[in-house]
């Protein structure tokens, strides 16, 4: 799957509100919005600018707004006047996404996607260390308020610009769980003056430098690693790419097939997902990783035997992965008797193959 998916091929598609409801599918497209169709009998019809859309997730398209806003402004039985869209707050919002997606106008970018701030309340936080921060209790302009127990309540204000992401689950901080204690652990919210150091400073232009719309939202992301060696070839040469880096990337195969795109990165396996409605979903050991391109990802299994040795409906066990991982050609070819472990951050070429030896046609005696 590409990083970007053509407006024409929104057709169809399910769209879903901010506040994860339902919007209806896509019926169709003109220059300044989609219209969405809800309900089979009684149908509601949904107006929506397209500079609220953020993003396609594989699934579905998703716009910014909750599904309450969308029908009190954008719910309508015909076309709306296009001077109705041009409020002061659109002309913003569509300035803000065309400076991060100078081809918005043209494709829907995959992976735009963000989370209210105002949805995050409850929400898990975790610490860049993985450990657990406890969940949202407030959010305020400048930073979210944090409780950890029930009983001995620790409470934890940390800058909104120092949180990382969420990935479904958790929101991450890009600070270790002790830096958050020794900085950001206290009793009442902090002075203003503290957002105004050159070290915050600095950290608010490296986010909105990635992230424009971050004052909007926070960015979805994967499960991220630090890094992870990747091999170019099956010779000694690698090169170190963060993992993260790898998702929406095409997958092939050995005999040159793509099977789909990178979805996720677990510890020690990528999910890959074939296909958007009638979808199969491989969880593949990173020993089984090839080699890498900078745009696809290659593995080393044939197309026929991914669906029989890698589809599962949920998330397989650590013990399952590993045991899958033994059977990977790479490890088979170690020269030391027992396979080694594989690291959670890392995929190392253990030995030297002949690339041209291994592709030539295999012979019976006698042929």
């Amino acid at each position: 799957m590409n990083d970007i998916i053509p407006w024409d091929k929104a057709i169809g598609r399910k769209v879903k509100s901010s506040d994860d409801k339902d919007l209806g599918r896509v019926q169709s497209i003109t220059h300044d919005y989609i219209q969405t169709k809800e309900g089979m009998v009684s149908k509601n019809y949904y107006f929506i600018p397209k500079y609220y859309l953020t993003g396609y997730d594989g699934d579905n398209l998703w716009v910014s707004l909750t599904k309450d806003e969308v029908r009190s402004r954008f719910e309508k039985e015909k076309e709306p006047d296009l001077a109705e869209l041009e409020t002061p707050e659109y002309k913003t919002r569509r300035t803000e996404v065309m400076q991060q997606y100078p081809e918005f106008a043209s494709n829907i970018p995959v992976g735009m996607v963000q989370m209210p701030w105002d949805k995050i309340i409850g929400k898990k936080v975790r610490s860049s260390d993985k450990k657990d921060l406890g969940d949202v209790e407030s959010i305020s302009r400048d930073y979210i308020e944090v409780k950890e127990g029930m009983l001995s309540k620790k409470h934890y204000f940390i800058p909104k610009y120092y949180i990382r992401g969420y990935d479904g689950d958790n929101l991450y901080t890009s600070l270790t769980k002790n830096e958050v204690k020794d900085h950001f652990e206290r009793d009442s919210p902090p002075s203003p003056s503290e957002f105004q150091t050159d070290t915050y400073r600095q950290q608010m232009l490296g986010v909105e430098a990635n992230y424009p719309q971050f004052a909007h939202g926070v960015p979805w992301m994967a499960t991220k690693e630090p890094s992870a060696e990747i091999p170019v070839d099956y010779s000694d040469t690698t090169y170190k790419i963060p993992w993260d880096q790898l998702i929406h990337k095409h997958v092939r195969t050995t005999d040159n097939i793509e099977v789909g795109y990178v979805e996720r990165i677990g510890d020690e396996f990528v999910v890959v997902r074939e296909g958007v409605s009638d979808a199969h979903i491989y969880y593949v050991p990173k020993a089984y990783i090839r080699d890498y391109d900078g745009s696809q990802l290659w593995i080393d299994a044939p197309s026929g035997l991914v669906r029989s040795k890698f589809e599962r409906e949920s998330e397989p066990g650590i013990e399952e992965i590993r045991a899958l991982a033994k059977d990977a050609p790479r490890l088979k070819r170690a020269t030391k008797p027992d396979p080694p472990r594989i690291e959670p951050d890392s995929v190392t070429v253990q030995t030297k193959v002949d690339l041209e030896e291994t592709s030539r046609p295999r012979t019976t005696e006698g042929s």
